[in-house]
């Protein structure tokens, strides 16, 4: 049985020389280097299923869940990834660290409750 790799990410530029990177790289790197921007080669399948059992998690449980679709155990062990979203979260002022909040019937997504 072969072990599922992670995505890898290539430059929206096109260089050749920036296609097909791993996420370790392309964390490292920040932007590629013809000053394009990394994005996935290819997107993970979720299933109903999956997103149904997502639905009561903490938003640090839930960041584990998407992230480890994207990037598997070849890259970062999921111990390793929960203690990083783990600590993340625990930078914001929120419990809910981005919280949903209605104003005049409009609901808004309140992103300030982080460092930026």
């Amino acid at each position: 049985m072969t072990t599922p790799k992670s995505v890898t990410y290539s430059s929206t530029r096109g260089c050749s020389t920036q296609k097909h990177i791993s996420f370790r790289d392309v964390v490292m790197r920040g932007l590629a280097h013809d000053r394009g921007l990394f994005v996935p080669d290819s997107f993970p399948t979720v299933t109903l299923d999956e997103i149904e059992s997502w639905r009561f998690l903490s938003y640090s449980d839930l960041a584990v869940e998407v992230i480890s679709k994207y990037v598997m155990e070849d890259q970062i062990p999921k111990e390793t990834l929960r203690d990083i979203v783990s600590r993340s979260c625990a930078a914001f002022r929120s419990d809910e660290v981005t919280p949903l909040v209605e104003i005049d019937g409009h609901w808004v997504l309140e992103l300030f409750h982080g460092p930026t």
